[in-house]
């Protein structure tokens, strides 16, 4: 199917370029890994809006918004530099999808469908695989790239799936499930599920993995802790308590630390996770939602989901800990991704 393609103010339509599959596949084929955009991009999803906004963080402005789907939740890119995937909600089951964009042209490739629901969605460290967790449906479903192709839908035993990430290797998968307070572990070679219990009133949001991937940090907006668990052994080692309503947490990736964004506390907790407390509560502003590094660690953005007018992108330099400056968004920003940075579920 194609569609007609539209461009108005630095808008890009959301059904501007639909290829059919066999052109998609032939054309990302033909493509260089590591594409880059014209200097460091960040990817931010507008909840209410129905747009993703692509920033500047240099210049510090918005360079293009892209039409989505119906309330998109969250956005991740390719490691290898050629996509950024946004999951977006409709009325219907069977039209809860995963939209594919080209980081250079900002256009949209394709669409999959995918689960009920579905919240977050992770490439593998290759970026051959996504892994899309749907909330409803209590699925992780597995889709090929560059094909685009769902390949496999994995049962899960605990019910909404949320924030999964996937250990460097690419041998395991773990999905916090805020509707039954456990995490799922699955091992993506033999297909086996397994579950960690949390404390009870646990609900789980997100989680991530530390460098080795032999540890998992899982926030815990019920009980507002974070919880860490042997990856190997599937067992709860510890759990601390943070501030009130903890999102996100993909873990720094050149330091033994978690920033993480709790809502309620219109802060960001940093977490040193070798001597296991809190080293410092940064102050960024109201609704801290989504969180994704720069590659280098040096700078982390921070999605401010309840700033009015408009939402906005505390930027904190991770090292002094001080936010320097805000970007802008629009309406209720969510998810966040740096364009070959470290992000959620990583």
């Amino acid at each position: 199917m194609r569609a007609r393609c539209q461009k108005t103010d630095r808008v890009v339509m959301a059904k501007q370029m639909v290829l059919p599959m066999a052109t998609v596949v032939s054309l990302l084929l033909a493509m260089p890994a590591g594409i880059p955009a014209a200097g460091p991009r960040l990817y931010v999803v507008n909840g209410q809006s129905n747009t993703v906004s692509v920033l500047d963080p240099a210049a510090r402005t918005i360079v293009a918004t892209v039409r989505t789907g119906s309330r998109p939740q969250h956005v991740n890119v390719d490691p290898q530099g050629r996509f950024f995937y946004v999951t977006v909600l409709f009325t219907n089951e069977s039209d809860d999808l995963v939209q594919v964009f080209d980081v250079t042209t900002n256009a949209m490739l394709t669409s999959v469908v995918v689960g009920h629901e579905p919240a977050y969605i992770v490439p593998s460290p290759s970026g051959t695989r996504l892994y899309v967790a749907s909330k409803a449906a209590n699925t992780v479903s597995v889709v090929a790239v560059p094909e685009f192709r769902r390949i496999e839908t994995i049962k899960l035993k605990g019910k909404g799936p949320q924030g999964p990430a996937i250990t460097p290797d690419g041998k395991t998968l773990l999905t916090p499930n805020s509707r039954s307070g456990d995490v799922s572990v699955v091992d993506l070679e033999r297909g086996s599920v397994d579950l960690i219990k949390l404390p009870p009133g646990a609900r789980p949001v997100a989680i991530g993995v530390n460098r080795n991937g032999q540890l998992a940090y899982v926030t815990d907006s019920g009980l507002n802790q974070v919880h860490k668990i042997d990856v190997a052994g599937k067992v709860l080692l510890a759990s601390l308590s943070v501030g009130g309503r903890p999102v996100q947490t993909p873990t720094h990736p050149t330091r033994p630390f978690l920033y993480i964004p709790c809502m309620d506390a219109a802060a960001v907790y940093k977490v040193d996770i070798d001597a296991w407390r809190v080293d410092k509560v940064i102050s960024v502003g109201r609704g801290p939602q989504g969180i994704a590094y720069t590659s280098d660690g040096h700078y982390a953005y921070v999605t401010l989901t309840r700033e009015t007018p408009h939402g906005k992108v505390a930027v904190i330099n991770t090292e002094t800990d001080a936010v320097e400056t805000t970007l802008p968004s629009q309406d209720a920003p969510n998810g966040i991704a740096v364009l070959f940075g470290k992000n959620q579920g990583g």
